[in-house]
């Protein structure tokens, strides 16, 4: 039989794959913010001049970039957190320990999400923490606090509540994690609303680039006394900005927190 790896070779090489992925998001971001720097110097100032304008916008389009995977990920960590917090409950209903049911949660997360699974290694870290002997509700809490979600920080509360008072504090926990899931669950069903909204915004958010493209294509000459003077330049000018701003003021508005 072959040596198992060592847990600690596992986190290197998980942490080697998620630098490597970091670095290929940020040349590909910038690729593409290059990319949008070339129309916008085209589209809005027909000159090569204009690619030191629109060299400000690859800052601007890194934020965006940033937000949506950041967006994504918290999304993607409230589900795997809720089911977490299920497998919890599912297995103090079948007379695991707290500890226990904590280790089986992970073990179901794991099967559940595979390699993509954000939230294992810190529930990992949760587990090894219990195993030498730390308290479970210390353990929880700074789980909770290490991955940043409300609705852990509130069970990981109630658990440290639970445990002091004594008692049947596994019905207590249940019934927090029962009301925390029909709080989630709402915030699952805002963000499907709000999707096709987030869909609308960003064909709208390139929309006037485009028609702006079918003007110079087809009918250049209607717009040609804004380009290679001074006041057309400004105009121009003027227009990005305020397009940047409408992109900005659109992302507010689809932007529900609950």
């Amino acid at each position: 039989m072959g040596k198992r790896r060592k847990p600690t070779e596992k986190r290197k090489i998980n942490s080697k794959r998620t630098l490597s992925l970091n670095k290929t998001l940020e040349i590909k971001y910038c690729f593409q913010g290059l990319l949008l720097t070339i129309a916008i110097a085209y589209l809005f100032y027909k000159s090569l001049i204009g690619v030191i304008v629109g060299l400000v916008v690859i800052p601007f389009w890194y934020r965006l970039c940033e937000e949506n995977d950041a967006e994504k990920k918290r999304t993607q960590l409230l589900v795997e957190f809720k089911d977490f917090m299920m497998f919890i409950v599912s297995g103090l209903q079948t007379g695991y320990s707290l500890e226990k049911a904590c280790l089986q949660a992970e073990k179901e997360l794991i099967h559940l999400y595979s390699s993509n699974c954000q939230l294992a290694s810190k529930a990992h870290v949760m587990n090894q923490k219990i195993s030498m002997n730390m308290q479970v509700e210390k353990a929880f809490m700074e789980f909770a606090k290490a991955i940043e979600i409300e609705e852990a920080i509130s069970l990981a509360e109630v658990i440290s509540f639970a445990k002091r008072s004594g008692g049947d504090y596994g019905k207590n926990i249940k019934q927090t994690a029962f009301k925390i899931e029909e709080a989630m669950a709402v915030k699952q069903e805002i963000e499907t609303i709000t999707t096709e909204k987030r869909l609308e915004l960003k064909v709208m958010s390139f929309m006037p680039m485009g028609i702006l493209g079918y003007i110079s294509l087809t009918s250049s000459s209607f717009i040609s006394p804004l380009y290679g003077n001074l006041i057309g330049i400004i105009l121009m000018t003027i227009c990005l900005v305020v397009y940047g701003l409408l992109i900005m003021l659109g992302r507010k508005i689809v932007q529900i927190n609950v």
